[in-house]
């Protein structure tokens, strides 16, 4: 990969991802007095961001390849998957959880989800824009 791919996909991944952490540890006290769970924000947020990485990095391969369809199957790819590690993901935490389960972490944690497909998504069109330029 090339250095300005890393700065405009990775760069604002890391940043969020550090970003939120710093937040969690900062304000967990004020978090902790509101019933959010900042440990389950952060486990979220790590999941997250691999899967963000992930899926950056799977774009990345595609747009390198000459068939044309890689970069849709890639996308339908990290859809379905992210899908079905976010929603085990989930599952698993709200049963091993019981009645103890955090929903406003769980809330915090699908609006990250939508902060992270932002960036994601603007990460792989600035990719494709780059290798096939504007049009």
């Amino acid at each position: 990969m090339d250095r300005l791919t890393l700065r405009n996909t990775f760069f604002p991944l890391i940043v969020v991802f550090v970003l939120v952490n710093i937040l969690c540890l900062s304000f967990q006290p004020q978090l902790q007095q509101r019933n959010i769970d900042p440990l389950v924000i952060q486990g979220g947020n790590g999941l997250l961001f691999v899967l963000a990485v992930i899926s950056a990095v799977m774009h990345f391969r595609a747009l390198k390849t000459a068939n044309p369809h890689a970069f849709v199957r890639s996308i339908m790819g990290t859809t379905v998957l992210k899908l079905f590690s976010i929603a085990g993901a989930a599952f698993i935490y709200i049963y091993m959880a019981g009645k103890a389960r955090n929903k406003y972490a769980l809330l915090i944690c699908m609006a990250l989800y939508i902060v992270y497909s932002i960036i994601e998504v603007a990460g792989a069109f600035r990719l494709n824009k780059e290798k096939h330029g504007s049009r």
